[in-house]
């Protein structure tokens, strides 16, 4: 098993990242969001890994903390998650969020995951309500507001300026249904 992967960034590609090590370029599959954090090529980065062994070859997929990769490996615990469906549930969702649905039970954020419906949302929660730790941090205070992230969610926004502008929404309006939010909420992120 490869732990971790110590190297240059050669390549961002769209099927992942070409990190060189000792001389050989791997191709590493991370989710989303560690794309947008990811150094200037030529710049040393360090991914923790989880190796999968597929009847096309090994895929290598790549994780900004061990904790990520953590997740991601309870993912693939799941029944009827595999590799592709882990990396999309962690470019959608942060671990924290994922901790946060699961926690609270909210199928609504996870089915704004693409791929992701409500038989599978629930399956999620069933597995994974006593091996993730509740998540912490600035959570929206109610169901109004995760409804309303969720909706931006699937629009394709991020989930840090989804959660903020709903949390913005929720500071001019109060507690007001998620349509209210969510319009709201679309005002501000098309500033």
């Amino acid at each position: 098993m490869i732990a971790y992967l110590c190297g240059q960034l050669v390549d961002v590609l769209e099927e992942g990242i070409v990190v060189e090590a000792g001389g050989i370029g791997y191709l590493v599959k991370v989710p989303w969001p560690l794309l947008r954090s990811l150094p200037p090529r030529g710049q040393e980065i360090r991914l923790y890994t989880h190796l999968i062994w597929k009847e096309e070859g090994p895929a290598l997929y790549g994780f900004g903390s061990p904790a990520d990769r953590e997740v991601f490996r309870k993912l693939l615990g799941v029944g009827g998650i595999g590799p592709r469906g882990a990396l999309a549930i962690l470019s959608v969702l942060s671990p924290q969020a994922l901790q946060r649905a699961v926690a609270e039970e909210n199928e609504a954020v996870l089915t704004a995951v693409p791929g992701i419906g409500k038989k599978t949302a629930r399956r999620i929660i069933l597995e994974l309500k006593d091996k993730l730790p509740p998540g912490q941090g600035g959570v929206p205070a109610g169901k109004e507001e995760e409804e309303a992230v969720a909706a931006l969610l699937a629009l394709g926004y991020g989930e840090a300026e989804a959660r903020q502008a709903v949390r913005e929404a929720a500071g001019r309006l109060g507690r007001r249904p998620a349509e209210e939010l969510l319009r709201q909420a679309l005002r501000h992120l098309g500033r």
